[in-house]
């Protein structure tokens, strides 16, 4: 089977493809010296910042609550009820509040995409992110803390 580069769909969602919002082209910036003679890092956080408004965001399942979300996931699999069952609703709760007030934002578009590629959980199709950055640090945060004192068999992490 022969693929013809005409059939992926390599636009950024909404057809943006200008070099102010393609953030491939923004990134590549970095590569450049600009009219200062200074490298153009701001180009990689805007670069950064298109990716999510282009990619991630349109990319992410959406929950409305906290709730909503680590049900979906444990009912689909995707985390152990186990882990989430250890602690009250009301820590659980408190600690994705605490890690969301944080407010974290990707300061460079490498770190964004090595993320969002290699590190936060996706819909078993791979299509699909299930995760923020935040929801990833606090449920594995969880898991090493039930691993640490024995309430967790370490071999629940290498699933």
């Amino acid at each position: 089977m022969s693929l013809v580069l005409d059939e992926l769909d390599m636009d950024p969602v909404g057809g943006a493809t200008n070099e102010e919002t393609d953030y491939h082209s923004l990134n590549a910036k970095l590569n450049l010296v600009g009219e200062d003679g200074l490298i153009q890092f701001d180009s990689d956080k805007e670069a950064a910042r298109q990716f999510f408004i282009t990619h991630v965001n349109m990319n992410t399942v959406f929950f409305h609550s906290l709730e909503e979300k680590l049900e979906y996931l444990v009912e689909n699999g995707y985390y152990e009820s186990e882990v989430l069952q250890q602690y009250s609703d009301s820590f659980v709760k408190n600690l994705f509040k605490r890690a969301y007030a944080v407010k974290f934002r990707f300061p460079t578009f490498l770190g964004a995409l090595k993320y969002y590629t290699g590190y936060t959980l996706k819909t078993f199709d791979g299509k699909r992110y299930l995760e923020r950055y935040e929801d990833r640090v606090v449920i594995t945060a969880m898991y090493l803390l039930l691993a640490g004192t024995n309430r967790l068999p370490l071999k629940s992490l290498m699933k």
